[in-house]
């Protein structure tokens, strides 16, 4: 099951906090390969009231916006699923939120003409 959130009533205005690289797995030798996945995005939410990893897709030029600069979220899915740790019976269900692209939002009013 896949969510599709509407984005400004779920997470509000959304500020970059920075991002990280996310390398592909290897399953067959349970290893991280040196191929980029994609970026994890850290984001403050101000309708959570807390900050979001976002997973964008590797085209997503993430090293051009500044931190804490005002961004939009497109594409954005929600996609839960269970972890647990070896040796448990416990389940921790995990939200895992991806976008196709993240965008600075003054670059996206000015383009849209908006105010």
């Amino acid at each position: 099951m896949k969510i599709i959130p509407e984005i400004k009533a779920t997470f509000g205005d959304t500020y970059f906090l920075g991002f990280t690289e996310k390398m592909k797995y290897d399953k067959a030798t349970n290893k991280k390969t040196n191929e980029l996945e994609g970026y994890v995005c850290r984001l403050s939410s101000s309708e959570l009231q807390g900050q979001i990893d976002v997973i964008v897709p590797p085209t997503v030029p993430v090293q051009k916006i500044k931190f804490n600069q005002k961004v939009l979220l497109q594409g954005v899915v929600i996609d839960p699923y269970a972890k647990s740790s070896q040796g448990t019976s416990f389940a921790e269900v995990v939200l895992r939120c991806t976008a196709k692209a993240i965008q600075d939002d003054s670059t996206v009013k000015a383009v849209t003409g908006r105010s």
